[in-house]
């Protein structure tokens, strides 16, 4: 009798144990870096609760990593084997993951939705090897930011040319009062590349001709000699971060950067708010890219692999695309994702979705370079800092540059 009542004990706490073991809530871990980013941030959010109100017992921990430091800290945690659950990844570094083979590809996935009839053709940013191993959230074309009231002030109209653009960023400095014409990375950041690249591709140079690098091009010089006349204006030592906040505090007059920046404006304080505008860049060729993707691990459970598919796969819905243009102020991938009565109502969108049409990629395309971007860009940025901070010639640094990236990461 005693080992028949043991026996029955021992049954009922594996059978409380097995019940337990149900129940407990799948965590999918989801690092990013616009956890806390206005409009970006409340998308995710609201995604989030709607994606584990549709499946109960699943929980999405979302936390906030400094942008500047993500792509190091996912390299590190991939090579570790301890990758996140759902990859959110700056869509200009997706190669150097996937040539590592830490992306599953989807083409099963997506061959049961319609996103490949529907999304833009930046889509086709996440092919590899002839497979998808990823789902754009965002491409977008470069916006131009201004004070109108400090351009006033300064008795300069809203530049319409790079060489308007470089005459009132001088006439709307005074170093001295806290008051700069530009906001820009001035300190080693990711964005310090974007930021040449933007100059560049806006003066319709390249830095790639013939898939070998082309950084000693006349053309680009003189490009980057613009760039270099438009950061002597800008605060010291901040980065792109910081020059968006010193935008909307009112001490910094303009600055080029993504559309996710409006949505900041409309948070702006009340003694700068009304003054601080969106228009194109005032550049004859618009500079753009793809911003961020989404992405699974190639290691990753059955169980866990089809939530996190199922997370993705909400992103594309029609509604949610919809949602993100309205909460973040960027184009989502889907064409025609808000209907006119929504972009008659907010018409700083349809300008928005007009610059992404007409961007030309600031990125490189070159694959070899592509599978190796973080190494290339914290090598352009280390140049970068110098052609900010320095008087060197920058036909000497753009040299010295080509022939680093010639050795570290040669082109075949």
């Amino acid at each position: 009798m005693k080992c028949k009542r043991w026996i029955a004990g021992l049954f009922a706490l594996v059978v409380a144990a097995s019940a337990c073991a149900q129940t407990k809530a799948i965590e999918l871990d989801f690092p990013t870096w616009q956890a806390e980013e206005p409009g970006a941030g409340e998308y995710w959010t609201e995604l989030i609760k709607a994606f584990e109100a549709k499946n109960p017992g699943v929980k999405i921990k979302k936390t906030q990593v400094p942008f500047r430091e993500f792509v190091d800290k996912m390299t590190v945690r991939f090579a570790a084997n301890n990758p996140p659950d759902i990859v959110h990844l700056p869509s200009r570094n997706f190669l150097a993951f996937a040539s590592q083979d830490w992306r599953a590809p989807l083409d099963e996935y997506l061959a049961q939705t319609d996103i490949k009839a529907t999304y833009t053709r930046m889509n086709d940013e996440m092919l590899y090897n002839g497979k998808y191993y990823g789902v754009l959230v965002m491409a977008y074309g470069m916006m131009f930011y201004y004070n109108d009231k400090m351009l006033q002030d300064a008795k300069v109209g809203v530049p319409k040319t790079s060489d308007e653009l470089l005459k009132a960023i001088a006439a709307t400095t005074d170093a001295n009062a806290g008051r700069f014409g530009w906001g820009a990375p001035t300190t080693e950041h990711p964005n310090v590349v974007v930021e040449i690249g933007t100059w560049v591709t806006g003066e319709g140079a390249n830095l790639f001709k013939g898939g070998q690098y082309n950084f000693t091009d006349p053309a680009v010089i003189k490009a980057v000699d613009k760039f270099r006349a438009a950061v002597k204006h800008a605060p010291k030592g901040v980065s792109s971060e910081q020059a968006r906040q010193l935008f909307v505090d009112g001490k910094v007059a303009m600055l080029r950067d993504g559309p996710w920046v409006a949505a900041a404006l409309r948070k702006a304080p009340d003694a700068t708010r009304a003054y601080l505008k969106m228009g194109m860049m005032p550049f004859a060729t618009i500079p753009g890219g793809t911003s961020n993707s989404l992405h699974m691990p190639a290691k990753l459970g059955a169980e866990k692999r089809k939530y996190v598919w199922e997370f993705i796969k909400l992103t594309t819905a029609p509604e949610w695309q919809a949602k993100y243009t309205l909460l973040s102020g960027s184009p989502a991938p889907r064409k025609n994702a808000l209907p006119a009565s929504d972009l008659a109502q907010r018409p700083e969108l349809a300008l928005i979705n007009k610059a992404a049409a007409e961007a030309v990629n600031l990125f490189p395309d070159n694959l070899t370079v592509r599978e190796n971007y973080n190494e290339y860009a914290k090598l352009f940025s280390e140049a970068g800092i110098k052609l900010a901070n320095s008087d060197r010639p920058t036909a000497d640094i753009m040299r010295d540059l080509q022939a680093e990236l010639a050795k570290r990461i040669p082109l075949k």
